[in-house]
Parts: structure tokens; sequence; C-alpha cells
């Protein structure tokens, strides 16, 4: 006489730790510490002649009618020749602070807790830093060549 054993047992542990180990992440998205902002707006890189330097980065408390996040204004790095990179100017650590991050050559610096981001490196804290998450970033860049940066969201 055979057993007929079921593997309905099996597959419910298979799920179960499944479930366990795909819902607990230790990244969290930067979207969820600093809220959705809708940005559109034009950038006419003729004004700004610190942005013609790769390395060097500018801030803007405003690109055409879009703040950022809680009126903290956008931090512009030119990255490559053709390649620009554009960030909320609001610290991960202290995203409800009236104070916008300040630029310090390569990095930038909340005011209020000291938390360090890289602004070469995609935003990240430094490992000394009060932050853990990397500065929000607008993705949606278009840099046209006639030097005219659209930035949307």
């Amino acid at each position: 006489m055979s057993h007929n054993k079921s593997n309905l047992p099996l597959f419910f542990l298979f799920c179960l730790i499944n479930i366990t180990f795909c819902s607990c992440s230790k990244d969290t998205n930067v979207d969820e510490i600093i809220p959705y902002t809708y940005v559109k707006g034009t950038i006419y890189l003729d004004f700004y002649s610190e942005l013609n330097s790769v390395g060097n980065a500018l801030y803007f408390d405003e690109i055409d009618a879009s703040v950022g996040y809680n009126g903290h204004g956008f931090i512009v790095v030119r990255t490559s020749t053709s390649e620009f990179t554009v960030f909320d100017a609001t610290c991960t650590n202290d995203k409800d602070s009236e104070e916008h991050l300040k630029i310090e050559g390569s990095y930038a610096e909340c005011p209020v807790c000291g938390s360090k981001f890289s602004l070469l490196t995609g935003g990240w804290p430094f490992n000394d830093s009060e932050a853990k998450y990397k500065l929000k970033e607008y993705r949606n860049t278009y840099y046209s060549g006639n030097n005219t940066l659209k930035i949307r969201n």
C-alpha cells in the first residue's frame, strides 16, 4: 500500500519564506522620505557660467515655477560634458526643516544636522553623516546641446 502524501504543506512553507524575505527590505526608496513634487522647468546655461565645468554645482531656489519639496529648491551638477544631475535640495534626514542644503565644493551639507552628501556619486551621504539615504534625484533631464537644460519628472 502506498502513501499519497500531499505537497500542500511544503508549498505553504515555501510561500511563507518568500513573503518573509521579499517584504522586508533595508533599502528605503527616497520617494518615501521626500514626497513627490511636480517639477517642470528650463535652465538657460548661458546665464550660469559656473555650470560650464564638469564637477561644478549650483543651487536654484526655483526652476520656472517649480520650487522643489517644501520650497527647498534644487541643486544642479554638471557630471560630464553633456550630462547633468538635478537633486532636490532637501536633506533626507531632516526633510521638514526650513533650511535647504548648502553647496560646499563637490558635496552638499545640511546646516541643521550636518549631514554631507556627495554630489558627484549620486547624492549618497558620507559615512559619518546622520542621513542614511541619498538625495532625491530628478532623473528626466534633457540637455539640448544649445546650452538649455530641461528638467521634468
